[in-house]
């Protein structure tokens, strides 16, 4: 059989996707970097040559995982000529609705508590400078200053996580608290008052 010459980075994709996937049907003590190499159809050598170990494969993969599971909230915070509060209340949305993450059962099943939270905050670090933008791009259009926007999108999202990711979500009474609580958080930026 002739030998497929791919991208590296195409194929590092392609390794930690099937990581991931391996991962959560199997669980993290049953899965070697041999058997994904295996699952991919690549050498183990070359599995080897982008994961020292299985810990920075499953390191990697989480993170892969966030990074696509931000997409969508990434991209609605992106948009151009949306309202602030539209874009907002369009990424809780988005971030709220499970069914776009397809490991979603493997993170929320009991005793994988730690593995939920570690793939939260990997979300947390993609979609903070995302939000950061969004606020500075508010204040700009508002024609004040953008103070205390990397903390402020900290707070929003890192809260948000929280109440909306846990299992059993999206939980209603979760989701109107975190609007209220951005609500309120925005008020409080667009006040102008930057903290002394």
């Amino acid at each position: 059989m002739p030998r497929t010459v791919k991208d590296p980075e195409e194929r590092r994709r392609e390794l930690l996707a099937c990581a991931m996937r391996l991962f959560a049907e199997e669980g993290y003590d049953n899965v070697s970097v041999r058997a994904v190499a295996r699952a991919a159809h690549v050498a183990p050598g070359l599995a080897y040559h982008y994961f020292d170990s299985k810990e920075r494969m499953f390191a990697e993969a989480i993170e892969d995982y966030a990074r696509r599971c931000a997409e969508g909230v990434c991209e609605v915070l992106d948009e151009r000529g949306v309202p602030l509060d539209e874009k907002i209340e369009r990424a809780l949305e988005t971030g709220a609705r499970h069914g776009g993450y397809p490991y979603a059962e493997f993170f929320h099943a009991q005793g994988h508590g730690a593995l939920h939270d570690r793939l939260s905050l990997a979300m947390c670090e993609v979609v903070r400078p995302h939000l950061q933008e969004a606020l500075e791009a508010d204040a700009a259009v508002r024609g004040t200053t953008a103070a205390d926007t990397d903390e402020l999108a900290a707070i929003m999202v890192y809260g948000c996580v929280g109440l909306v990711s846990g299992p059993g979500m999206p939980d209603d009474r979760a989701l109107a608290a975190a609007r209220r609580y951005l609500r309120a958080l925005l008020a409080e930026f667009r006040s102008g008052e930057a903290l002394p």
